[in-house]
């Protein structure tokens, strides 16, 4: 379980997140103006689809009970779409089987990623299957376009940060979860949250996982 741990830690926004600020920072350095455009763009609108995926459920029970589907896996969407542009980059002017064995391996994490959310219970394969397909798409969508950068290659930069979050991942940082379920349950107006086990909402009112002083407009933890 503690593998399974780590791996799934992998796909965390303090680890994948530092990975794409690190692909756009880069990027403008390099001064590749449409690439890091486009790399935001895409990185942007995946994540907004896995955020909004289980802001739906969450506050109006939209969702694929059948497949047990409640959302997009965050940490599944984030793996796909970072890891592969990240080891592509680092191998970028080299020969094209070399880039192409890049994004393969980046593909492969991703997908360790996303079986090990499953692996630990955080998510359904469907989900986990869902969200990994859905950050692949968003990489793939940007590595058409950077095949004739050549010019923009951040290996000293990006070989660092993925040194550093692959060997030192930490948990999430505390509340993320709860940032999206405060956003659900202000944007639907309700005071309870759906929940998967029976697809309806919870019998009470959220409470907030903080101590008391430390809850702000009865649902954001501070």
């Amino acid at each position: 379980m503690l593998w399974w741990s780590h791996l799934s830690a992998l796909g965390g926004l303090n680890v994948t997140s530092l990975l794409a600020a690190g692909v756009t920072a880069w990027l403008v350095a390099a001064r590749c103006w449409r690439l890091a455009l486009a790399w935001c763009l895409v990185f942007a609108g995946a994540m907004l689809v896995a955020a909004a995926s289980q802001v739906a459920f969450i506050g109006w029970g939209i969702g694929v009970r059948a497949l047990s589907f409640t959302g997009f896996s965050g940490h599944a969407t984030r793996a796909g779409a970072v890891f592969p542009v990240a080891l592509f980059l680092l191998v970028e002017r080299q020969p094209r089987r070399v880039r192409a064995a890049a994004v393969v391996a980046g593909a492969l994490l991703a997908a360790a990623v996303a079986l090990a959310r499953v692996r630990v219970g955080a998510h359904a394969p469907s989900e986990a299957l869902s969200g990994c397909v859905l950050g692949l798409g968003a990489a793939a969508l940007f590595l058409a376009r950077a095949r004739a950068a050549q010019d923009c290659s951040p290996r000293p930069l990006l070989l660092g940060l993925l040194a550093a979050t692959i060997l030192l991942p930490r948990a999430d940082p505390a509340y993320s979860h709860q940032w999206l379920t405060a956003a659900a349950l202000t944007l639907s107006g309700r005071d309870r949250v759906y929940l998967r086990n029976d697809w309806q909402p919870a019998q009470g009112p959220y409470v907030p996982p903080c101590a008391p002083d430390r809850v702000r407009f009865a649902v954001l933890c501070t």
